[in-house]
């Protein structure tokens, strides 16, 4: 990877002045492709949206819709006005709001998680998203009126202003530190967890906020448990 993660670094950091390592056309044609030698921009992943803001030369400037990682690398994509080349100095600035919304909903998603676990031994993790419309699958099922207690617990937990620690992490220390490892985790690249207060790590790439009581309050809207999965969906109130 070309790319520093500044994001990782200071993810509450929302501008940079960087260097442009490459551009490139998108597959599509419609957009640019924009490599930087640093970045706050976080590209999406682990059911995360990616960040979106603009990149400002002396020259041109691009509005950027959207931040992926393509073949290992992290890019920028958006469309170009005016004139920007490798080599040039940018100014790289996200879109502070979307990134803290989503900081917010990814860190619930993983409070929700960490309080549903303690609650019953009978689920494990299949997938999520952190995404606008927030949801966590599980393998197995919960009892009837565990929504309603959920809801409860999350949001006294909340209250405790439990610090929220993410870092990077070895194979072997993600296998020390979790109760719970993905079995397509790779064993031969960078891995991150987070860990919010007492609770278990978890591996995880994503951008979070520092303590629980910066989520604010987390409703259960909905909760559906039977034929051997149960679906949560949470989401961030005001947001």
């Amino acid at each position: 990877m070309k790319t520093r993660q500044i994001y990782y670094e200071e993810p509450y950091k929302a501008e940079i002045e960087v260097a442009v390592v490459e551009i490139q056309a998108s597959a599509g044609g419609l957009l640019n492709n924009i490599i930087l030698d640093q970045t706050v921009f976080f590209p999406e992943g682990g059911g995360q949206p990616g960040d979106r803001g603009e990149i400002v030369g002396k020259t041109g400037s691009a509005k950027i819709e959207y931040t992926r990682t393509i073949n290992g690398e992290i890019v920028h994509q958006g469309k170009i006005i005016g004139a920007l080349a490798a080599g040039d100095k940018v100014l790289a600035k996200i879109d502070w709001d979307w990134r803290y919304k989503y900081m917010k909903i990814h860190s619930a998603g993983h409070l929700v998680h960490d309080v549903l676990i303690t609650m019953t031994n009978s689920l494990r993790p299949l997938k999520g998203s952190h995404g606008q419309k927030a949801w966590l699958e599980y393998e197995g099922t919960v009892e009837a009126g565990v929504r309603e207690k959920l809801e409860e617990k999350v949001n006294e937990v909340l209250e405790n202003d439990l610090p929220i620690v993410t870092k990077e992490a070895s194979y072997d220390e993600l296998v020390r530190e979790c109760s719970f490892l993905p079995p397509s985790l790779p064993k031969d690249k960078p891995l991150r967890m987070i860990k919010i207060g007492e609770f278990p790590a978890m591996p995880d790439g994503g951008v979070h906020v520092k303590t629980t009581k910066e989520i604010g309050k987390i409703l259960i809207p909905e909760l559906v448990s039977g034929n051997g999965t149960t679906l949560v969906k949470y989401r961030v109130v005001g947001i």
